[in-house]
């Protein structure tokens, strides 16, 4: 792993992505950003320390990506995010594996804590 983890940020939000993206670098992590789950597909998980999820995004769902995730046997750290939470998405997202389902707006103490204590 770099010196300087590698947070993935998946969201269709731009403003919700850039917002993510300021917060990760003042920690001295580096942010990857991505509009869509596909994007971080096609990128790989190579050196990537943790992803950081929407849960509601066109085309693929952050509870697909996971399932994707895992179907490739990626061992990336997940933490899903969403607006719009439910206790059926949070515990099929946490009984696959998700370190963190965080309600938005995510308090952004909240998600430094998750994302840290994800790659420990």
């Amino acid at each position: 792993m770099p010196a300087s983890p590698i947070i993935a940020i998946v969201d269709d939000d731009p403003g919700v992505r850039g917002s993510i993206d300021s917060l990760v670098r003042s920690t001295g992590m580096t942010p990857c950003s991505f509009a869509s789950a596909g994007e971080l597909l096609a990128a790989g998980d190579e050196a990537l320390a943790c992803i950081v999820t929407d849960l509601h995004m066109p085309e693929m769902t952050g509870l697909e990506l996971q399932a994707e995730m895992l179907r490739r046997g990626w061992a990336v750290p997940l933490i899903v995010m969403t607006a719009f939470p439910t206790d059926a998405a949070r515990e099929q997202a946490m009984g696959a594996g998700a370190r963190a389902f965080l309600t938005k707006p995510v308090d952004p103490d909240s998600l430094l804590d998750a994302i840290e204590a994800a790659i420990r």
